[in-house]
């Protein structure tokens, strides 16, 4: 009968937040550098798992299915080429070490001198590494919100996709003048009849169409109707801001249909 040492394996994890990442964090620079440090060390029965995600985020699939792989005994160790690979946060990341020491299953880094068999000072200095990563998160998500707050301040929008109607520009976005009409007439429309089912059923009727190539629902007349972005306004955090794109629509007509809304 095969013992638990005999069917333990090893994890190559990599993750980076987005596909985008500079080539030095990449998944494949990851994946290559754990891979030529194992084949330099002989290390074998070599599985690779990877997420594209946050690192303060513990609802990964990747970190998911080396939980239960650590709970089920049947992980050696974790090969990673830095701490932040595998955590951002200093409380998921404790914990997650603390899963892997429970059950004997070692962190090894490729890139650092980390590695969870080694002495206290290594593990004070996983501590540390794991609230500067911690702490880099948090200085990311601020600069985030400050580019966000300084984009929304010059009258251009922060996030979100570009609604229909407009189109990507230099500048911007712009008037898209094939779909423009469309949202023109969804306003004056819903002005004159006061119904979203009518609204719908004429759009229907004469084939408009959204983004997405579907048929227009009453949720996404709604949704384009409460829309600020098509009177020449734009919005990020509660907040609403003249906006530098041209309106498809007048102020008073925007504002005619939302007290009709709010009736």
């Amino acid at each position: 009968m095969m013992n638990k040492q005999q069917i333990q394996t090893n994890i190559s994890y990599q993750r980076v937040s987005s596909f985008g990442q500079s080539t030095n964090t990449s998944l494949d620079y990851q994946r290559t550098r754990i891979t030529d440090y194992c084949n330099n060390n002989s290390i074998t029965n070599l599985i690779q798992i990877q997420d594209v995600d946050s690192g303060g985020s513990s609802n990964r699939m990747g970190i998911k299915q080396m939980e239960h792989l650590i709970q089920s005994g049947l992980v050696d160790t974790i090969y990673i080429t830095k701490l932040d690979r595998l955590y951002r946060s200093v409380l998921e990341g404790a914990k997650f070490i603390k899963l892997c020491l429970d059950n004997n299953t070692d962190i090894q880094a490729t890139d650092e001198p980390i590695s969870t068999k080694g002495s206290a000072v290594e593990m004070l200095q996983i501590n540390i590494l794991l609230a500067i990563a911690d702490f880099e998160r948090s200085n990311i998500a601020s600069r985030t919100l400050q580019g966000k707050t300084s984009t929304f301040n010059s009258g251009n929008r922060p996030h979100g996709n570009i609604p229909i109607g407009y189109k990507h520009s230099k500048d911007g976005m712009a008037i898209d003048e094939g779909t423009a009409s469309v949202i023109n007439k969804i306003f004056r429309k819903y002005n004159q009849l006061q119904s979203l089912g009518k609204v719908e059923t004429y759009l229907n009727r004469v084939g408009a169409r959204t983004n997405r190539d579907k048929p227009f629902s009453r949720k996404s007349i709604y949704n384009i109707l409460k829309n600020p972005t098509y009177a020449g306004f734009i919005s990020f955090n509660g907040k609403v801001n003249t906006g530098n794109h041209t309106p498809i629509i007048s102020k008073r007509l925007f504002t005619s249909v939302n007290n009709i809304l709010s009736a």
